[in-house]
Order: C-alpha cells, then sequence, then structure tokens
C-alpha cells in the first residue's frame, strides 16, 4: 500500500502570499519555486520554508524573529537569505517578500 504525499507548504504560501503582486514573477527554479522582480530572484520556496533575501540589517532584524533561521540550498548556506517564520501572521511575512522584492530591485536599479 501506497503512503500518502504530502505537498511541501513553502511554494503554495508564496504563491498565496504573492500571486497577485504587479511586478512580480513566480516560476520554478533550481527544482524549487522563486519570486523575482525584473528577473533577480528576492524569495525562495524549499520543502515547509519561505526565504527571502534581504540587505544586512534587515537580516539581522529578521534573525531577531523567534523561527526565522538560515536558508540553505543543498549543503550551501545562502547567506543573503533567512526564512520567514511559519507562526508569523501572513500580513507580515508579505510585508517581509515586499521589502525583500524593494531591495533586490534597487541592487538593479
Amino acid at each position: 500500500m501506497a503512503t500518502p504525499t504530502t505537498e511541501p507548504s513553502g511554494p503554495a504560501d508564496l504563491r498565496a502570499l504573492l500571486g497577485d503582486e504587479p511586478g512580480v514573477e513566480l516560476r520554478p527554479m533550481f527544482g524549487t519555486l522563486a519570486a523575482l522582480v525584473d528577473g533577480h530572484v528576492f524569495a525562495v520556496a524549499m520543502d515547509d520554508v519561505v526565504g527571502v533575501k534581504l540587505g544586512p540589517d534587515a537580516l539581522t532584524e529578521l534573525a531577531a524573529a523567534p523561527g526565522s533561521g538560515v536558508v540553505r540550498m543543498g549543503d550551501r548556506q545562502m547567506k543573503a537569505y533567512r526564512s520567514l517564520p511559519a507562526g508569523m501572521p501572513s500580513a507580515e511575512r508579505r510585508a517581509w517578500l515586499l521589502r525583500a522584492r524593494e531591495h533586490v530591485a534597487s541592487l538593479h536599479a
């Protein structure tokens, strides 16, 4: 008898939080779902984690949030990314995603 599998929550969370945001493209990348602005990744959904790319000050701020962690892709630590705590309210998670979008857009302006 086959064991039922559960779809990871990260991609569904990312779609729910950003799916209708103007200027944001969601697409598969590196075996996961990525959110891009002007062709540049600002968020990733891996398994049950949503990670955001932020500048140093914002990374420190998010690191202080209970449940936020380092984002890893395989064995590699993604130093510019932090995970959004699963228990964080949706509005706050969306605010962090929009903050990450603005950060990445500013790097490539």
